[in-house]
C-alpha cells in the first residue's frame, strides 16, 4: 500500500486543479509561511473524513472552499481526490486502486465517493478502521500535534496504544452494545410498568366479569318476563286502537257532509260576489264614459277656433316645398347620367390593365435574374477556389525555399544528433512493439474476465433467486409460526377457561376448583358429556345452568361441599349424587307418537355420550326432553302430546311442558359450556395441523438454505477467481500505463532533438520535398480545371445578361403604360366616389322634402277635421245621454245581488260554527288514537330494539300468567340487579384482553432479560478482548520506545508507564524520559526540544509496532535543533523502506534526507502553486 498521487480543486488556497504524485521514500513539501503548505495535510485529512473544522483551522466547514483573491474569482465547490496503491491488498478491498473523493459544495451539500462511487461517509471509516490510516490514527501529524502529546492529560495519551492496538473496532461494538443495552433496560422498565399496572386491573376484570355474567343471566330472565309484559300490553292496547280508530272514521264522515254542505254555500256566495264585482266594473265604466265625453265636447270647441288660422300659413309653406323637390330630382338625373359615363370608362381601363399583366406575366424576369445571381454566387466560389490554389501554390514555393535553406542550416547539426535519433527511435520502436503485445495481453485477459464476470453474474443471479425464494418460504414460515402461535393462545385461553370454570357461578366454581379437598367431587355436568356438534346447541338449550351443576358420588360428598359454601360465604351450587338422583324417561306412547312425526330426532340423553356409571346423570337431566329439527315440528308434536314433555330444536327454541314457548337471540350471542368444549377440540385439531404444516414449511425452508449455502460457496469460489482475474488484468494494465508513458516521453524527447535541430533533417527535408512537388503538381492541375469552369460559368452569364437586355426595353415600355393606365383608373374611381357622396347627400335632401310635404298635408287635412266638428259634437251629446239611462240600471241591479249576498253569509256562518264543533270533536279522537298509536309503536320498539324480538312473532308469544304477577316478578328481577351495584359487561371481554394482554408482556419481559444478559455478556467478552490488544501492544511499543528513544538521544533512557495496571480499559499513560547525563523526570520537566524529540520517539516507536504504509508529518521538528533534526530525519529514512513519509518542513536539514521535494508559491496573490523536484534524478546526474 503506498500514497500514489493527490488532486485538490477549490480546496482553500488552491483554487486551481492542483496534482501532487508522490514517490516511495521521504517527500518534503516546503515553502514559505502561509503558501498554503499545511492546506496539503489538511486536504489528506479532510478527504479521508474529517468532520471538524476547527481541526482544519476555520470556523465552518464551508471555509475549506477557496474564497477568491484579488485576481480570482471565488469558486462553487472544494474537491479532494485521494490515490491509494492497494496491489498488496493492505486494505480488503477487491480493488488494486482506491480512489477517495471527496466534494462540498457552498450550498452545503456534500459527497463521499469511492473510485467514482458515491458512498457515505461511514463507509469510508469503516474502509480504514484498524488500517492506522483513518481519523485519528498517528499517521497525520499536524501542527500542533506533537505539542498535545506531551501537554495531554495521561488517560488521553491511551489513544495512542489503542490506535496502534487497533481496538476502535471493539469500542465501536461495545458502544453499540451498549446503546442497545440501554434500550432494552428502557423497553424493560415500561413492560415492568405495564405489567405492574396491569395485575390490578387484570384482578379487577376478573371479579367485574363474574358479576356481569351473573347480571346478564337476570337479565336473560328479566327479558322474559318483560317480554310477556309487552305482549299483554299490546293486546290491550291493540283493542283501544282499533275502537277509537272506527270512531275516527265515523266522525270523517260527518264533518265531510258538513263540508260539502259547506263549499256549496261558499260557491253560491263566490258565484254572487262575482256577478256584483261585473256590475261594480260596469257601472266605473259607464262613470268614465261620461266624463271622458264631457272632456270630448270641451276640446272640439276649443280646436274649431284655431284650425282656421293655421290651415292658410301651411298650405303657402308645402308650395315652397314642392318646388324644391323638383329641383333636387333634376339634380339627381345629372349625376346618374355623369356616373354611367365613368363606368364605361372603368370598365376600358381595366381590359387594358389585364392586357398589360398578362404580358409582364409571360416574361419571368425575376427567374431570369435569379438564374444571373446563382451563375455570379458559384462564379465567385469558383474564384475562391481559385485564390486559394494559388496561396497553397506560394506556400508550397515558400516551404520549399526554407526546406533548401534549413537544409544547408542542418548539415552541421545532423552528425552530432543522428546518433540520438537513431537510438530514441530504436527505444520508441521497441516500446510500441511492448505497448502492442501489452494491448493483446490485455485484450486476452479482459476477455478471460468477462467471461468470468459473465459465470459470476449468472451464479449470483441464482443466488439472489433462490435468496428470494428463502425470503419468501421465511415469511411463510413465520406467518405459519405466528398462526400457530394464536391457536396456541387460543387453545390454551380456552382450555384455561375450562379448567378453571371461569364461566360457572361463583358457587360451583368454587366448589369444582377445591374438588382435592373435598372427598366425592367428580366434576360439573360438562365436564363428563361429550355432544356431537349437530346437537350442540339443542342440548346447551336444554340443560342451561344445570351443565354447572356437580356430580358426586353420594348424598355425603354433597352435604360436605354445601357445608364448604356456607362456611367460606362462597355462594350456592346444584348437586347431583350419582345413586340417590332418579332417573327420568319418556312415556312409550309419548315416544311412539314422536316417533311417527317427521322431524322427530330422538330423546336427548340418548343422543350425548357419557361414562357409563354416570348414566344416571344424563338420564335425570334429559331422560324426557324431546329433540326436534325445527319450531313446527315441536308445537306439531307438542299438541299431538298434549304438551306433556319439553321439546327443544336444533336451534334451540323450547316448547315447555303446558305449551310456552321460548325463543329468539340476542345480537352477541356467548358461547356456552358445551360449545366451548367443541371449540376446545376443534382448536387442538386446527393446532396440531398447523404445527405439522409449519413443520413441513420450516424442513423446505432448511432445504432451501443449505442450497443457498451451497451455492453461496461456489459463488464465493467464482468471486475469488474474478478477484485473481482483475488483479492480473490490474497489473496488466498498470504495465499497459507505464509502457504508453515512457512511449510518450520518448516521443517527446525525440520530438525535443528534432526541435533543437530546427525540427528536420536530411531524410525529413527530403521526404519534406518530395511531398511538395507532389502537391504543386496536384495545385497545378486543379488550377487548370478552375480556370476551365470558371470560363463556362462566365459565358452563361452573358447569355443570360443577353436575354434580359432584350426583354428589358418592352418590359419597362409596358409597365409605364400600366402606371399610366393605372392612375386615370384611379382619377375615375375617384370621380365615382364622389358621384356617391353626391346622390347620398341629394338622396337625404329629397327625402327630407318628402317627409316635409307629407307633415304639411297631414296638418292642412287634420285642421279642416276641426273646423267641421258640429256634427261630432252633437253625436257626443246623444251618447252621453245613453251612458246616464245605463248608469241607473247598473245600480238597481248592485243593490239586489247586495242583499242576495248577506243571505247567503249568514247561513255559512251557521255552518262553520258546526264545522268547528265537529273537529273539535275529531281531534279530540284523533289525538286518542295517535297515543294509543305511539303506545303501540313504544311496545313494538322495547321488543324490537330492546329485546330483539320480530314482529312476525309477537302473535306467537304465550303468556299463561297475569299480568300483575309478571309485573312482580320484574320487580323482584330488577331488585336483584340493583342489588349487584354499577355492573361492567364489558369487562367480560375486556377481561380476556386483558389477561391476553398480561401473559404476553410477562413473556415479553422474560425475553428482554434475556436479551439484557446476552448484551452484557458480550460487552464483557469485548472488555476482555480489548484489555488483552491493550496490554499486549503497550508492552511492544513500551519496550520500542526505550529503544528508539536511546537512538535518536545518543543515549539516555525513556519508559511509558501505566496509571492504573489493574483497569487496563481506563488507565492513563505516563512518559517518563532520562536524557543523556540527566535524571530521569516527568515529561513536563523536559525542556522544550526534549518534549518535542520525545514524543516523535514515541511516534517512530508506534510505526514500528504498527508500521502504517504512509506516514504525514507537519513542521513535526520545528522545536528542534539543527542537531535533533538532523537525527529526526535521518531516523526518518531507517523506517522508510516499509512506510512512506510526507513532511512539511522549514528546515534545510530535513530537506537533505528527501527523495522528492515539492515547493509551494504563491505566485498570484491568495492562489498557491506547486512545483517539483525529484532529488534522486540530480544524485543520479551528478554521480
Amino acid at each position: 500500500m503506498k500514497l500514489k498521487s493527490l488532486e485538490i480543486a477549490g480546496f482553500k488556497s488552491f483554487a486551481n486543479k492542483t496534482t501532487i504524485n508522490f514517490t516511495d521514500g521521504l517527500t518534503a513539501i516546503v515553502g514559505p509561511n502561509g503558501s498554503g503548505k499545511s492546506n496539503v495535510i489538511e486536504a489528506i485529512r479532510w478527504v479521508l473524513g474529517e468532520q471538524s473544522s476547527k481541526t482544519l483551522r476555520g470556523s465552518k466547514m464551508s471555509d475549506v472552499i477557496f474564497s477568491g483573491s484579488s485576481t480570482h474569482k471565488p469558486v462553487n465547490r472544494a474537491e479532494v481526490k485521494l490515490t491509494l496503491d492497494n496491489t498488496d491488498q493492505y486494505i480488503n478491498s477487491s480493488y488494486s486502486e482506491i480512489i477517495i473523493t471527496r466534494r462540498l459544495y457552498r450550498s452545503g451539500e456534500s459527497q463521499y465517493l469511492i473510485n467514482n462511487s458515491e458512498c457515505r461517509l461511514k463507509d469510508i471509516n469503516n474502509l480504514f478502521m484498524d488500517t492506522g490510516m483513518g481519523i485519528g490514527s498517528f499517521s497525520i501529524i499536524s501542527q500542533g500535534s506533537v505539542e498535545d502529546i506531551f501537554n495531554s492529560k495521561p488517560e488521553d495519551r491511551r489513544s495512542i496504544i489503542e490506535t496502534a492496538a487497533g481496538v476502535f473496532k471493539y469500542k465501536q461494538q461495545k458502544h453499540d452494545a451498549n446503546l442497545k443495552l440501554q434500550q432494552t433496560h428502557e423497553n424493560l422498565d415500561r413492560v415492568e410498568d405495564i405489567i405492574f399496572e396491569l395485575k390490578d386491573r387484570n384482578d379487577q376484570l376478573k371479579e367485574q366479569s363474574e358479576t356481569a355474567i351473573k347480571y346478564l343471566d337476570l337479565k336473560k330472565e328479566l327479558k322474559k318476563y318483560d317480554v310477556s309484559r309487552i305482549a299483554l300490553e299490546l293486546n290491550q292496547v291493540g283493542a283501544d286502537w282499533n275502537n277509537t280508530k272506527a270512531i275516527i272514521a265515523e266522525e270523517k264522515q260527518n264533518a265531510e257532509d258538513i263540508n260539502k254542505h259547506l263549499n256549496e254555500l261558499t260557491g253560491q256566495k263566490k258565484s254572487l260576489n262575482e256577478q256584483l264585482e261585473v256590475l261594480l266594473t260596469k257601472k266605473e265604466e259607464q262613470q268614465d264614459n261620461l266624463l271622458n265625453y264631457s272632456k270630448k265636447i270641451e276640446q272640439l270647441s276649443g280646436q274649431q277656433n284655431l284650425s282656421k288660422q293655421e290651415i292658410e300659413f301651411k298650405k303657402t309653406s308645402l308650395k315652397e316645398h314642392k318646388a324644391n323637390l323638383e329641383k333636387l330630382n333634376s339634380q339627381v338625373a345629372d349625376l346618374q347620367a355623369k356616373e354611367k359615363e365613368i363606368n364605361s370608362e372603368i370598365d376600358k381601363l381595366n381590359q387594358e390593365i389585364d392586357k398589360h399583366k398578362q404580358y409582364l406575366e409571360e416574361i419571368d424576369e425575376d427567374k431570369i435574374d435569379k438564374m444571373i445571381a446563382d451563375k455570379k454566387a458559384e462564379y465567385e466560389d469558383v474564384r475562391g477556389e481559385y485564390l486559394a490554389i494559388m496561396q497553397k501554390i506560394a506556400n508550397v514555393n515558400n516551404e520549399s525555399t526554407y526546406l533548401e535553406k534549413t537544409q544547408k542550416q542542418a548539415d552541421v547539426q545532423n552528425d552530432s544528433n543522428r546518433q540520438k535519433i537513431s537510438g530514441v527511435n530504436d527505444e520508441i520502436n521497441q516500446l510500441e512493439q511492448s505497448v502492442e503485445e501489452l494491448n493483446q495481453a490485455y485484450n486476452k485477459k479482459n476477455e478471460e474476465v468477462q467471461k468470468v464476470q459473465s459465470d459470476f453474474n449468472d451464479y449470483q443471479a441464482q443466488v439472489n433467486n433462490l435468496k428470494k425464494q428463502v425470503d419468501d418460504q421465511q415469511s411463510i414460515w413465520y406467518k405459519q409460526l405466528e398462526d400457530t402461535q394464536n391457536l396456541k393462545i387460543k387453545y390454551n385461553s380456552l382450555n384455561n377457561l375450562q379448567n378453571d370454570h371461569s364461566n360457572f357461578y361463583r358457587g360451583a366454581q368454587s366448589v369444582l376448583n377445591n374438588k382435592d379437598h373435598l372427598n366425592g367431587v367428580l366434576g360439573s355436568v360438562s365436564d363428563f358429556i361429550k355432544v356431537p356438534a349437530e346437537y350442540t346447541t339443542a342440548i346447551e338449550t336444554a340443560l342451561g345452568n344445570q351443565l354447572q351443576q356437580i356430580v358426586v358420588t353420594n348424598n355425603a360428598s354433597a352435604r360436605q361441599a354445601v357445608k364448604f359454601l356456607n362456611d367460606n360465604r362462597l355462594g350456592r351450587a346444584t348437586f347431583l349424587p350419582v345413586n340417590e338422583i332418579s332417573q327420568r324417561s319418556v312415556n312409550n306412547n309419548v315416544l311412539s307418537t314422536c316417533q311417527n312425526s317427521d322431524g322427530f330426532i330422538g330423546v336427548a340423553n340418548e343422543l350425548v355420550q357419557i361414562n357409563d356409571k354416570l348414566k344416571s346423570v344424563t338420564s335425570h337431566l334429559l331422560g324426557n326432553v324431546l329433540i326436534v329439527k325445527d319450531l313446527h315440528t315441536a308445537t306439531d308434536i307438542s299438541n299431538k302430546i298434549r304438551h306433556s314433555n319439553r321439546i327443544v330444536t336444533l336451534s334451540g327454541e323450547i316448547v315447555n311442558a303446558g305449551g310456552s314457548i321460548t325463543g329468539g337471540s340476542n345480537k352477541r350471542q356467548y358461547d356456552g359450556v358445551l360449545t366451548q368444549k367443541n371449540k376446545l377440540e376443534e382448536l387442538e385439531k386446527q393446532f396440531k395441523e398447523s404445527q405439522e404444516v409449519a413443520k413441513q414449511t420450516e424442513v423446505k425452508l432448511v432445504e432451501l438454505q443449505d442450497q443457498l449455502k451451497e451455492l453461496n460457496a461456489k459463488s464465493d469460489s467464482f468471486y475469488d477467481n474474478k478477484r485473481q482475474y482483475d488483479g492480473q488484468l490490474d497489473s496488466i494494465n498498470n504495465k499497459l500505463t507505464f509502457a504508453k508513458e515512457s512511449l510518450v516521453r520518448k516521443q517527446r524527447e525525440l520530438k525535443a532533438i528534432r526541435m533543437s535541430n530546427g525540427g528536420l533533417f536530411d531524410d525529413d527535408i527530403d521526404e519534406k520535398q518530395r511531398q511538395n512537388k507532389k502537391l504543386k503538381e496536384q495545385l497545378n492541375v486543379d488550377l487548370v480545371n478552375n480556370q476551365t469552369k470558371s470560363k463556362d460559368i462566365q459565358e452563361k452569364i452573358e447569355t443570360l445578361e443577353s436575354m434580359k437586355d432584350n426583354n428589358s426595353s418592352k418590359v419597362q415600355s409596358t409597365r409605364e403604360k400600366l402606371i399610366v393606365l393605372k392612375e386615370k383608373l384611379s382619377n375615375f374611381r375617384d370621380q365615382k366616389a364622389n358621384l356617391i357622396e353626391d346622390f347620398d347627400r341629394l338622396d337625404a335632401d329629397i327625402d327630407d322634402e318628402k317627409e316635409n310635404i307629407d307633415e304639411l298635408n297631414e296638418a292642412i287635412s287634420n285642421n279642416m277635421l276641426s273646423v267641421n266638428q258640429d256634427d261630432e259634437i252633437k253625436l257626443v251629446n246623444q251618447q252621453i245621454q245613453v251612458i246616464q239611462s245605463n248608469l241607473q240600471e247598473c245600480k238597481e241591479s248592485i243593490d239586489e245581488h247586495q242583499a242576495q249576498i248577506k243571505e247567503v253569509e249568514d247561513q255559512i256562518d251557521k255552518q262553520t260554527m258546526d264545522s268547528v264543533n265537529q273537529q273539535n270533536y275529531l281531534n279530540k279522537q284523533t289525538n286518542k288514537f295517535e297515543q294509543l298509536e305511539k303506545q303501540l309503536a313504544s311496545l313494538k320498539q322495547q321488543l324490537i330494539g330492546k329485546y330483539e324480538v320480530n314482529l312476525n312473532e309477537i302473535d306467537d308469544i304465550v303468556v299463561d300468567d297475569t299480568i300483575d304477577n309478571i309485573k312482580a316478578h320484574i320487580d323482584d328481577l330488577r331488585r336483584s340487579i340493583d342489588h349487584l351495584g354499577v355492573v361492567n359487561v364489558s369487562a367480560i371481554d375486556e377481561y380476556k384482553e386483558v389477561s391476553k394482554r398480561y401473559e404476553f408482556l410477562v413473556q415479553q419481559s422474560d425475553d428482554l432479560k434475556n436479551s439484557s444478559q446476552q448484551l452484557t455478556d458480550t460487552m464483557n467478552k469485548i472488555d476482555v478482548t480489548v484489555e488483552k490488544k491493550f496490554k499486549d501492544t503497550f508492552d511492544a511499543i513500551a519496550t520500542q520506545f526505550s529503544k528508539v528513544y536511546n537512538e535518536i538521544f545518543g543515549g539516555g533512557k525513556a519508559k511509558l508507564l501505566l496509571t492504573d495496571p489493574n483497569d487496563l480499559l481506563t488507565t492513563g499513560i505516563e512518559i517518563m524520559a532520562q536524557p543523556p547525563g540527566k535524571k530521569y523526570r516527568h515529561m513536563s520537566l523536559l525542556s522544550g526540544g526534549e518534549k518535542a524529540l520525545t514524543a516523535i520517539a514515541l511516534l517512530f516507536a508506534v510505526l514500528k509496532v504498527k508500521p502504517v504504509p504512509f506516514s504525514i508529518l507537519d513542521e513535526a521538528e520545528s522545536a528542534l535543533d539543527a542537531e535533533n533534526v538532523d537525527r529526526y530525519a535521518r531516523y526518518m529514512t531507517k523506517l522508510d523502506d516499509g512506510t512512506q513519509f510526507i513532511v512539511i518542513t522549514h528546515r534545510k536539514e530535513t530537506m537533505v534526507y528527501a527523495d522528492t521535494l515539492y515547493g509551494v508559491t504563491m505566485q498570484n496573490s491568495g492562489v498557491s502553486k506547486v512545483v517539483t523536484a525529484n532529488l534522486n534524478k540530480f544524485n543520479a546526474a551528478e554521480e
